[in-house]
């Protein structure tokens, strides 16, 4: 006859009934617990937190005025002022979080004593200011600026003082910005002017020594084309001259019109020296096939074209610069100036009390059924050294909770 061994199947109530048994050490323990966690929770401090909401305004966008007239050289003010509504907030954002803004945030309110900072004064209260002021964008496009602190007058001053920093810097670089703008339109327009002058005379003088006043039709065409290709010529130089002394030659818009410029001299080289065939009926001569007077001429007259041409883009180029620079319209507008908040941020007590409360509970269910355990345990012939180290815990709990 064969044995047959039964296994007992286990039901949820035989789970319980172990937390019943243990039920004394659950209850006490996170009785206690409780009481220890809201004593605790009353000892930190209140902190408030206030909020101000500022927005990013279009007037007095440098880019927007001058990308009106500016088809080519727009895109290139774009990269330098602030433009575009991401770039701008991306460029707020960087500005506010910098560590001059923040220093002055710390020596205006004496957070050094306020974080109770002993060594390393400088980067420890720096590092504890940027835990407690949060900035953020909303999902309208609304900047907010939040302070975290113990006095709600103070949370308001310090988010209000940033919302004052920020647009006194902002203010700060974008007329530093219009000014160096300014000043190299203005270097290049007064230039224009005296070549453009001196192009004048040098055809009047032209005219009078030798009383020639127009060229033969087919040397005409020929000179408005060039002399068209080498203004266009001039006006990527001017780009690229700016690009060069405003951002520097690492800039990748440099890069991009510095091989625009080569390709633009190679066409005008080529056209002058009569590489280049087209299936139009214009001829391209080389000049030094063209007579000498003739030469002269061209040399004059196309000179008198690309400063024309020239003067045409930077005369109301160098008009908006000045009024640029006297602008003075705040970029940023307050929508919620920060006020004193009346309810508490945190601590937030009851979060606190439950989540020590569950999480503890937790432990002790695990703890009850390990417990129980060695029960089993006991019950073999031979344990290691660990098991007989639990089984002397067990029988402390079990005496000290009066666990049957």
């Amino acid at each position: 006859m064969e044995n047959t061994k039964l296994v007992k199947k286990v039901k949820f109530t035989d789970y319980l009934s172990i937390l019943f048994q243990w039920k004394r050490i659950i209850i006490i323990n996170l009785f206690l617990i409780v009481v220890f966690t809201t004593i605790f929770s009353f000892t930190i401090p209140v902190k408030y937190r206030a909020v101000s909401t500022v927005m990013v305004s279009d007037e007095g966008n440098n880019v927007s005025s001058f990308g009106g007239m500016l088809s080519n050289f727009g895109s290139l003010l774009g990269g330098g002022l602030l433009g575009g509504t991401d770039a701008t907030i991306d460029k707020l954002f960087s500005y506010v979080e910098s560590r001059t803004v923040m220093q002055k945030v710390v020596e205006k309110f004496d957070l050094v004593e306020y974080y109770e900072v002993s060594e390393y004064k400088r980067d420890k209260t720096l590092r504890a200011l940027r835990e407690d002021a949060i900035f953020d964008i909303t999902e309208n496009g609304l900047i907010e600026i939040t302070m975290i602190h113990k006095s709600p007058q103070l949370s308001a001053d310090i988010a209000n003082y940033f919302v004052f920093l920020l647009d006194s810097l902002n203010n700060f670089y974008i007329k530093d910005y219009a000014t160096k703008f300014r000043e190299f339109v203005e270097k290049r327009y007064y230039k224009n002017l005296r070549d453009i002058s001196k192009a004048e005379e040098d055809l009047e003088n032209f005219q009078s020594k030798f009383g020639i006043f127009a060229v033969p039709e087919q040397f005409e065409v020929a000179f408005q084309t060039i002399a068209k290709l080498e203004g266009e010529l001039a006006i990527k130089e001017l780009e690229l001259n700016f690009i060069a002394e405003t951002k520097g030659k690492n800039d990748p818009n440099y890069t991009i019109l510095k091989n625009q410029v080569s390709l633009f001299q190679k066409k005008v080289n080529d056209l002058v020296s009569g590489k280049i065939t087209t299936d139009v009926s214009l001829v391209y001569l080389k000049l030094k096939d063209i007579p000498k007077i003739q030469k002269e001429y061209f040399k004059i007259y196309r000179e008198l074209e690309v400063q024309t041409k020239l003067l045409e883009f930077t005369l109301p180029i160098y008009e908006q610069s000045l009024m640029e620079e006297q602008k003075n319209i705040p970029k940023l507008k307050v929508i919620d100036k920060a006020i004193p908040p009346q309810l508490k941020h945190s601590p937030k007590k009851a979060s606190i009390i439950l989540g020590v409360f569950f999480m503890f509970l937790f432990l002790h269910i695990i703890l009850v059924f390990r417990l129980n355990s060695i029960l089993i345990v006991k019950n073999r012939d031979e344990y290691n050294q660990i098991e007989a180290y639990e089984e002397k815990i067990y029988n402390i709990i079990k005496k000290s909770y009066r666990i049957k």
